[in-house]
């Protein structure tokens, strides 16, 4: 084995151990009420977690920035190694399912969604009510309301979301953790789809970048984050949209209107691509500016949907999704979007540190969220004037 190699392999496996790791730290953030496992040794292992999360705040923040900055720090090697035609689309593939293998057993440590998700489906399945009229507050003998956060509100998404999330609850056979590790299961197959989506979709219409967008999405840590540990569900919305453009690139475009229907009926996000599909409808000379079109579109609506409520990490799960769609030669919007993902995970800091949403809480936030984006746009700005400057 040659040292470049031997340098690799390590990386990988480095690389690995610190997934384990943040599947460890995960169940730092279990709810207080909640009981995974009555094992000896389980329960030993969680009662030091939980202090760790709750009672000893400023090193469980520590832990967390070193894990998301080391991931970040790993997916830019692996983004530089695919740049330079060294890390194949096979090796991506495997990291994916290695990541996705790793972390289907963590804790949804930064986000309570996963709970409502779960709680949707029973109020129709298990209650047999309308989840549009009834609330989990309907339900107050259902032991199951006491993880779940927003209680008060009825179900919030699209037709589709239900039909699709059924048949994972019905796997659960009632059992709480059963029916978390299968709502797990789904958000580890989307992720699974999406990348296997995004190297099909290259392979088709910019065969050298298919690596290269492979590594921007699925190694991304955001993805990471709120797709296999949160398992949130815009992974699933984004898997079924990159299906739809596979099947529109293949000219299949009654399946591809089908499919998209069934993704714009999860969140709605995606249905706002419409006018792009109508312009575009397979045409393979349409291709690359209908993609830059949906970005825009799905940018968009991600940015509506900001407006009517909040800043949320997991909202750019989906522009993410489409932007790994466009070559790599778009370096400065990718440059942007990846700083932006490390802004929206430093946003997670401020409440691991002080367990409560604080006036301080709340502005430090907006500071960390923000500030590597404008950095980086200075930075570009610096460099793009210093070039002309140099040029000239």
């Amino acid at each position: 084995m040659s040292g470049k190699l031997k340098i690799k392999s390590l990386i990988i496996l480095l690389y690995c151990l610190i997934l384990v790791g943040l599947l460890g730290y995960s169940f730092s953030q279990i709810d207080l009420n909640l009981t995974l496992s009555s094992n000896p040794w389980y329960q030993t292992v969680q009662q030091k977690l939980i202090i760790l999360g709750y009672f000893q705040r400023p090193a469980s923040t520590s832990i967390y920035l070193c894990l998301i900055l080391l991931l970040f720090l790993f997916q830019l090697y692996f983004i530089k190694e695919a740049k330079r035609g060294m890390l194949s689309e096979n090796l991506v593939w495997r990291l994916s399912l290695v990541s996705a293998a790793i972390l289907l057993f963590s804790y949804p440590a930064f986000s309570h969604d996963i709970f409502n998700y779960i709680f949707d489906t029973r109020l129709m399945v298990t209650h047999h009510v309308n989840p549009w009229k009834y609330t989990a507050l309907d339900f107050p003998q259902d032991l199951w309301t006491r993880f779940m956060r927003w209680t008060h509100r009825t179900y919030p998404y699209g037709p589709t979301w239900l039909l699709i999330t059924t048949p994972f609850y019905i796997l659960g056979m009632g059992k709480f953790s059963l029916t978390l590790l299968s709502f797990k299961v789904l958000g580890s197959l989307s992720y699974l789809i999406c990348i296997w989506a995004i190297r099909k979709i290259l392979t088709l219409h910019s065969p050298k970048d298919a690596s290269f967008s492979m590594v921007l999405f699925g190694l991304n840590p955001l993805i990471i984050i709120e797709s296999l540990v949160s398992a949130h569900i815009d992974i699933t919305m984004a898997a079924l949209f990159l299906i739809a453009v596979l099947l529109g690139m293949k000219r299949r475009n009654i399946s591809a209107w089908i499919v998209w229907v069934i993704s714009g009926g999860i969140k709605f996000v995606t249905a706002f691509t419409f006018p792009a599909w109508l312009w575009w409808r397979g045409r393979k000379e349409r291709a690359k500016n209908a993609m830059v079109l949906m970005f825009l579109l799905v940018s968009s609506a991600t940015v509506v949907a900001v407006l009517s409520r909040e800043l949320l990490p997991w909202y750019l799960v989906t522009p993410l999704a489409v932007s790994a769609l466009l070559p790599r030669q778009r370096a400065t919007l990718h440059v942007l979007l990846q700083t932006f993902t490390a802004g929206l995970l430093f946003r997670y800091a401020p409440y691991l540190l002080k367990g409560e949403y604080s006036a301080w809480v709340k502005t430090t936030r907006e500071w960390v969220t923000f500030l590597p984006i404008l950095g980086a746009a200075v930075c570009l700005w610096l460099r793009k004037k210093n070039f002309s400057l140099s040029s000239s």
